[in-house]
């Protein structure tokens, strides 16, 4: 199921698990105080807190509450002496499929079935049984492969989600890239050219003015100061670009969590802080990349916390999340792929397990 409480699925849910209640419960036998019956409503009753909190606790503990629904529902068909409560079997199949492997949500629904047969066999041929009992499978199946396909296609859109704000972060690095060989292009034009040829005007006004034809001319101590003070706007000019050198990685990282949905992403950056070139902020920006995206696909963290800092001769990347506890981390091909990308750049990567989720530590030279 999702974890949406009111999403249309679960909305259709519970309103099945109405329709069954509503046609199992025999208000004479309730008032009677009949004890089957009694228990019976109660197993059904107890079918919908289990049924949300199944979004709700922690992975390893939804097995166990998805099970416990099915158990309550072959009470209820045992208590109440109908097959109603059984079609909510129906339900447990779409989560069951939902939540777990395809092997697993098979091996429970076989045997929650076996069971339903097993108890209507009390009252019918194993003939009737299983004319009952098809159909339903029937709805089963139908309900656990809408299910799948809903899941798969929610998948495929958190996939797109995030393939698009990587290609959004890149383009936004090779246009960040591009304006910084522009930027350093026209400073060494400025300085080269028209520096260099203010300088030699400045001269050539200087030895006109010591000639004494020149020594007490306005117009020339006018265009002598005048290109002083162009040389020095000049000069701040080039300055103010050369500030502004390297990749503005900070830009991009930003681009890349605005544009992913889900967690809440906690960005401790420098704004003015910048990548030496591109290869080293694309490594980088790789990084966060393949750090993001191991912990949405094996943790489903809430929050991602990303620092970015400047460290003496280093630039440090730590990526932490808060996901759920993970056991041996293996290097696949991402983090392999992560590894010797910094390693051919000089830089390092470290992963350390916390208790809640995975550090992710990476470092270049600045």
């Amino acid at each position: 199921m999702t974890a949406t409480r009111n999403s249309p699925l679960n909305l259709a849910a519970l309103i099945t698990w109405l329709a069954v209640l509503a046609q199992s419960i025999e208000w004479d036998a309730l008032r009677a105080g009949d004890v089957l019956h009694v228990t019976g409503v109660l197993a059904l009753l107890g079918v919908v807190p289990l049924f949300r909190a199944a979004v709700l606790v922690p992975q390893h503990w939804r097995l166990p509450v998805v099970v416990c629904q099915g158990v309550l529902v072959l009470i209820a068909t045992w208590c109440l002496r109908n097959g109603g409560p059984a079609i909510l079997l129906i339900i447990v199949a779409s989560q069951m499929v939902a939540m777990f492997s395809r092997a697993q949500a098979l091996g429970w629904m076989i045997a929650m079935n076996i069971c339903v047969a097993a108890l209507w066999s009390f009252a019918m041929s194993w003939s009737s049984v299983l004319v009952f009992l098809m159909p339903m499978i029937g709805f089963q199946l139908f309900a656990a492969m809408t299910m799948h396909y809903a899941v798969s296609a929610e998948a495929a859109r958190g996939e797109l989600q995030r393939t698009h704000a990587h290609l959004l972060a890149t383009q936004q690095l090779l246009a960040e890239s591009a304006r910084g060989d522009e930027r350093l292009k026209l400073s060494r034009e400025l300085h080269d050219v028209a520096g260099h040829k203010l300088t030699a005007l400045k001269l050539n006004l200087r030895l006109l003015k010591r000639q004494s034809a020149f020594a007490d001319n306005v117009e020339l101590a006018t265009a002598a100061q005048l290109a002083d003070e162009l040389l020095d706007d000049i000069r701040a000019v080039v300055s103010e670009m050369r500030q502004h050198d390297g990749i503005d990685l900070p830009a991009a990282i930003d681009l890349l969590t605005r544009q992913i949905p889900g967690p809440t992403f906690e960005l401790s950056i420098p704004s003015d802080l910048r990548i030496a070139d591109v290869a080293r902020a694309e490594a980088l920006l790789r990084c966060v990349q393949e750090g993001i995206t191991n912990a949405l696909k094996h943790g489903q963290p809430s929050t991602i916390r990303i620092e970015l800092k400047r460290v003496q001769e280093r630039i440090e990347l730590t990526i932490e999340d808060n996901g759920k506890p993970r056991g041996d981390i293996i290097f696949g091909n991402g983090l392999s792929g992560m590894r010797e990308r910094l390693s051919a750049i000089g830089g390092a990567l470290d992963i350390a397990r916390l208790d809640s989720g995975v550090r992710l530590h990476a470092e270049v030279p600045a």
